[in-house]
């Protein structure tokens, strides 16, 4: 397992744009853009409105907005997100108890 190298605890609160080549994890509360070039993690105190973009993205908390995961989203039992979701072909793992209301994409990972 890779150590998580940018952590958002749960007494944070931040808004803005956040990116990172290295893997991120929000326990707090987060508004605006989140990408990484490895993996976001939403963990079940944290809470995101806005964008999350990386390879694979891990959601137990609460996300409003769209995620966009191009390797794999896994949903958690904790998870409860609100907003659309995009993935490749078999690029998503559901938890019993996960919850999930707006639009799933399914989106080509062919490279011309």
């Amino acid at each position: 397992m890779k150590l998580v190298k940018g952590y958002l605890g749960p007494d944070f609160q931040m808004e803005g744009n956040l990116s990172s080549s290295d893997s991120i994890r929000i326990d707090g509360t987060y508004i605006g853009m989140v990408s990484s070039e490895h993996s976001v993690t939403v963990g079940a105190l944290g809470k995101v409105k806005g964008q999350i973009e990386a390879p694979l993205i891990q959601i137990d908390g609460l996300v409003e907005g769209k995620l966009k995961a191009s390797r794999l989203l896994e949903v958690l039992k904790n998870a409860r997100i609100e907003g659309d979701i995009f993935t490749p072909s078999g690029g998503l793992k559901f938890m019993i108890g996960g919850e999930f209301k707006g639009n799933f994409f399914v989106i080509s990972t062919s490279q011309n």
